[in-house]
Formats: structure tokens, sequence, C-alpha cells
């Protein structure tokens, strides 16, 4: 190890909390995609144990070419008189009207031979299994949304079905309702696979007429398994890309941190110089302390996923939900540790270069702030222009392409384009804003302090800014894409659904028929239009009623309540908004993170000028507002790029899926959206406040 790296080792062993800070917004990302890793893994090995449909005591899985309940009913006749076996059933299920008070509608009717090797795996948690035909049971969810418990009865066509128990049913379909193989409703459900129990010959299985194909239990259950996995993994992928963006937003931290650090590091690598390090040796001794700060920060950040995800876990189970196992890939979580480390390396390799390029004469009588040096205009102004050329080509290119997935992907890119701009054209950015709020603020001391820091050192300012507007552009880009597709979802309601229920009839006469029957029935009116039955409920009148008057008179007819299509639309829309400003709120985290790191290692920095402005007379308070109004400055900075820039590539998302335009943007979220991210700045930035506070006038002059 060569002296350069010794002396960057030994630093930060007797500073670790600088350690600490340049790797903060690193662990940030790092537990975001430990988490992810986490999730997918646990989902994977959940999803082993519930995926296949193949139960546990079948020996092979039969395709078959049949889809009626008659068909499928004869088939298993059929497989039954095959040698060997000992057991056949059939996966059936579809939509059924069931008539259940206020929870009428279309459920989903699902059998199962409840005894026997072939049984469903699903335990019964209240209750108990239905020993004939006329009893069923009824899924968990089902039975939390209706109050339903064993004993209650709901209606099924003309006959009246008793609820014998409760199973945790997994289905994406809202109500459940399970009978057995042999109970009359099942006549009509479509079959889906075929299980056989005991040990036939696969040759005869084959040639019974109506079968399509044999394999083992093991083979189909292997091949659900597969399938399973691969859910697993393009949720993976999908995450990657938040990943990827909280990464990224980490490194902009990273990279401004290092220059801060290595800005107050200036003479103690200016005397290493002297005593006879070389540039490189300089330079990989910071590369050294970058790979040691990821290293730290990745191993961290994994075991906060840990923790993390063992404790919702464990608070999942004793709430009573039905959480998987934690599954913790280890090879995956050292996979995130390195990534923590390259990511860091990457960041640090530009302050890395500049240390070793410094001269030890010129960095030895050197300005504490590297920071305050004027970017270079003819350099990055030119790249920004090209930048932002190339984000306009594929922004009109993606509008253009007709495909929603390439239409998306070619306005992400561009507005990666567009953030690369904004990093080129940072300091300038900053500078100007400075600029304009200078003459507000120019009887205010604080203000005063905070805007000519600000414009003295707009790089470090504008890492802040510019971090901030990537999460900011997210977020804003997100409230004005779900936005635009809840209206064009509710437009598509009104325009399909014109009525509080809508019945689809089979023909004319059965149209005819039917608001016949619902016209008879008190405070209803029903008409034909276009096929279907529109009926409306008179004003008052008692929606159990309504739904089931409804729902027994259309028989097996689909029904849609409309202010229930609404209200799951509605929530569809707000789980969609929920998560994905959970996932880029990761990226907002890592940003505000950044804002703390940066205005700590600031104010430490100038220490030396808070203190000579103490002695001219500056308060305590005056202090911490001159770093409080920075921050606040970098946010509104951030808030104003982030909103303005991210309701133009929601809207060039909405234009590239196809779903639709905006008729009126959500300007109060994205308001109150600029409004959080200005006062969470502020928030982020009370520990370097009270650092700031606390500077003595006698202690800063000494220091001088």
């Amino acid at each position: 190890m060569n002296p350069a790296t010794r002396a960057a080792v030994a630093g930060a062993r007797r500073s670790p909390r600088r350690l600490l800070l340049t790797g903060l917004a690193v662990l940030v990302a790092t537990v975001f995609a430990a988490g992810a890793v986490l999730l997918t893994a646990s989902l994977r090995a959940d999803l082993v144990g519930s995926t296949s449909s193949v139960p546990a005591g079948a020996t092979f899985a039969v395709e078959t070419d049949t889809s009626d309940g008659a068909a499928t009913t004869g088939l298993e006749e059929r497989l039954r008189a095959v040698p060997g076996v000992t057991g056949v059933s059939t996966a059936r299920s579809g939509p059924a009207a069931v008539v259940a008070g206020g929870a009428s509608g279309s459920w989903l009717l699902s059998t199962d031979p409840m005894t026997g090797p072939l049984q469903g795996p699903e335990p019964v948690t209240a209750g108990r299994l239905p020993s004939g035909p006329g009893e069923a049971l009824i899924g968990a969810v089902t039975a939390e949304r209706t109050g339903l418990v064993p004993g209650a009865t709901v209606g099924l066509g003309d006959r009246t079905l008793t609820v014998t128990g409760v199973v945790p049913v997994r289905s994406g379909y809202g109500d459940v309702l399970v009978v057995r193989d042999d109970d009359p409703a099942a006549a009509g459900l479509s079959g889906h696979r075929t299980a056989v129990a005991g040990d036939p010959d696969p040759a005869a299985l084959a040639a019974v007429p109506g079968v399509t194909g044999v394999r083992t239990a093991d083979d189909q259950r292997t091949e659900d398994l597969a399938s399973a996995s691969a859910s697993a993994d393009a949720l993976l992928a999908g995450l990657s890309v938040f990943v990827g963006l909280a990464l990224v937003a980490a490194a902009v931290v990273v990279a401004s941190t290092f220059r801060i650090v290595l800005a107050r590091r200036a003479r103690e690598l200016a005397l290493l110089r002297c005593v006879g390090a070389g540039r490189g040796q300089v330079t990989r001794s910071v590369l050294v302390e970058a790979a040691l700060t990821g290293l730290v920060a990745g191993v961290a950040g994994a075991l906060v996923a840990v923790a993390g995800g063992w404790a919702v876990l464990a608070a999942a189970g004793a709430a009573g939900l039905d959480a998987p196992a934690l599954v913790v890939p280890w090879g995956r979580l050292a996979g995130c540790v390195l990534l923590a480390v390259l990511v860091t390396v990457a960041a640090a390799l530009a302050p890395a270069l500049a240390a070793g390029r410094t001269p030890p004469v010129v960095a030895l009588g050197a300005a504490d702030a590297s920071g305050a040096r004027a970017p270079r205009a003819r350099v990055r102004l030119p790249l920004a222009a090209v930048a932002l050329v190339l984000a306009v080509v594929l922004a009109v290119a993606g509008v253009g392409m007709g495909s929603p997935l390439a239409g998306t992907a070619l306005a992400a890119l561009s507005g990666m384009l567009v953030f690369a701009a904004l990093v080129v054209t940072g300091p300038f950015v900053v500078s100007g804003a400075a600029a304009l709020v200078a003459p507000v603020v120019a009887r205010w001391a604080p203000g005063r302090i905070a805007v000519g820091n600000a414009r003295r050192m707009s790089r470090r300012t504008a890492a802040m800014t510019t971090v901030l507007s990537l999460g900011v552009g997210l977020t804003a880009a997100l409230l004005v894409a779900v936005a635009g597709a809840s209206a064009d979802a509710t437009a598509s309601i009104e325009r399909n659904y014109p009525a509080d229920v809508v019945v689809f009839a089979g023909d004319d006469a059965e149209a005819a028929t039917l608001v016949a029957r619902l016209d008879a029935e008190p405070g209803l009116t029903a008409r034909v239009s276009d096929g279907t039955v529109l009926v409306d409920p008179a004003p008052g009148a008692d929606p159990v009623a309504v739904r089931t008057a409804v729902v027994r008179a259309a028989g097996e007819a689909p029904v849609t309540f409309t202010p229930e299509l609404r209200e799951q639309t509605e929530s569809a829309v707000g789980a969609v908004r929920g998560v994905g400003l959970g996932l880029v709120g990761i990226t907002l985290l890592v940003a505000v993170v950044g804002v703390g790191v940066t205005l700590a290692l600031s104010v430490s920095e100038r220490t030396r000028e808070i203190a000579l402005l103490r002695t001219l007379g500056l308060s305590r308070a005056a202090a911490r507002r001159a770093v409080a109004f920075e921050a606040a400055l970098a946010g509104a900075v951030a808030a104003v790029l982030g909103v303005v820039l991210g309701g133009v590539y929601g809207l060039l998302a909405l234009r590239a899926t196809g779903i639709g335009s905006v008729t009126a943007l959500p300007l109060g979220q994205l308001g109150g959206l600029a409004a959080v991210v200005v006062a969470v700045a502020v928030v982020a930035s009370v520990g370097p406040m009270r650092r700031a506070g606390r500077v003595e006038p006698a202690h800063g002059v000494a220091a001088a």
C-alpha cells in the first residue's frame, strides 16, 4: 500500500463521520436495491408453494381438448376406467351470478374434490369442508368484505347454497365461491387441467379419447414454477429501473461530497505530494477511500434491508395477513454490495483525478473550496445543447412511434438526456436563480449570505438542485400520467356504462324479457340500448334491494354495477399512484439525503467564514437562517425545474401510450409537491443549521 493510500485509510479511521456522510446516499440506494432483491426472492419462493394447480397427491397432469362441463365429466369417467387410476379431478372455474345481499354480483365459482388425494392445498380457516352438493366454501377476502360466516346462505341461480367454511384461496378475482366437483353448479364451468392420482400407464392415459397430452405431475409443477419465477424476474427487472435511478442520484451526491471533502483536504494532499507522492498515488488513495466508503455503505444497506424485510413480514404475519417467508439470497445481496462499491468509485473518479492533477505548490496555497472555481461555459454549454437536441428528437419520435412500449422507452430516454443537460448546466441555472432572488433579499443579511454562497459555490449548490429535480420530475411525471389515465378511464366508464346498472343480455328477445322483469320490480326503470339493458334505480332506493333484485332477474346474464366499477377504478388508480410514488420516493429520499450531507460538509468547510461573520455581528439565529435559506433556494429551483419538466414528460408518456391527454393538469397536486419539496429541503438542513449556529467567533478566528 502506497503512503498516500495508508494516509487515506488512517484518515477514514480517525474520521468515520466523514466516511458515513459521504456514503449515506449510497447506503439509502443500497437498501432499496437489496430490498428489491429480497422481495423478488421471497415472492419466488412463495410462488413455488402456491402457483401450480396440480394437487400434491397427483401423479399425472392431463391436457384435454374439452371445455364444457358435460364433456369434461365424460372424460373423467373414461380416465377413471384406466387401470391403476385411483382419482381424477379437473380444475374448473368461471364467473357466476351470486346473490348475497349487498355483496350480490359476479363471483368466481371454482371446484375442488374436497376429499381424497386430489384435494386442494388450502386449509379451512373457519368452519368445515362441504360434505355434499348444496354446500360451498368462500374465500377469506370475500368473508372479510361481506361479513359472511359459516352457516350463511347465498343464492346461485335458482339454488341456495350453505356456506360451510372459509379458505384463504388466492385469486385476482374479487369474490370466490368453491363447490364440490359433484355439485350441479360445476356442470357449466369450463375445465382447465385434469389431475390423475394412482399408478396408471401413461400410454393408456394418452390413448383415452379427448386427451391431448400427458406429463408427470412433477414435470408440470416444474413448468408452472418456471413460469412463476419468470414473473418474479420480470418484477425485479421493473424494480431495477427505479434502483438505477436511485443509484444515479446517489452517484451525483457522492461526486459532490467527494469534491467538497477533497477541497478541505487540499493541504493534506499537497503535503503528500511534497514528500514524494505522485499524482497516480494520490488518485489511487482517493479511489481506495471511495471503495472503502462504498463497501461500508453497501454492507450496512444490505443488513438494513434484511432487518427491515424481516420486521415488515413479521408485523404482517402478526396482523393476520398472508405474508410470505423472508428468503435471503446472499449471493445477490453480495452483488448489491459490489454495485454500491462500483457506483461510489465511479462517482469519485473525477474528483480523484482532479486531486491528483493539483501541483504541490498550488495546493498548499489553494483556497479551501475548489467548488468556488467557475464552471467552464465553453465546454458545458455545447454539451448541454447537443443533449437537449437529441432529447427533443427522441421525444418527437416517441410520440409518433405508434407502439406504447417503444414510445414510452424513447420518452424515458429523452428525459434522461434532459437530466444530463441539467447536470451539465446546473451551475449556470443556480447562478441565474440566485441573481433573480438577490434583489428580493438585498436588505436581509441571512438571505444575502445564502444567495452569495449559492452563486460563489454554484457547482456545489447545483449538485443538490439537480438530484432534487430528478426526484421531483419523476414524481410530477407520475402524477400527471396517473391523472390522465384516471380521466381516460372515468370517461370510458361514463361512455360505456350510461346507467347505474348494466346487464348484458344475449339477444333482443332476451333483452326485452329482462326489461319486462326489471320494470316489474318496485323502484327500478329499465330500457334497452345497443343490445344491453340499462337499469336506473329510483332516487333513495335501497342499494341492497336493488342489487338483489337485478341479480335475481338477470339470472346468468353478466351484470355490471357502475358505481362499483368507478370505485374499483379509483382504487386501482390510487394503488398505482401509491406504488409509483413509493418507488420514485426512494430517488427523492436519496436527493434529500444529499441536501443534508452537502450542507453539513459545506458548513464544516465554511467554519472560519461563519466565525468571521459572527465576529462582525451575525447572530446565531441569522447563521442558522442563512443555511436554511440556502436549502430553501436549492429546493425551490429543483421544485420549479422538476414540476415543469416532469409535467411535460408526463404528457409525453400519455401521448406515447395513446391513453389520452389531461384536459386539466393536477395543479393542486403539483403545487403541493413543490411546497413539500422546499419544506423537506429545509428540514434536511436542520443538522447543518444547528452546527452553523454553534460556531463561536473566537474559535473560528483561531482556526484561521
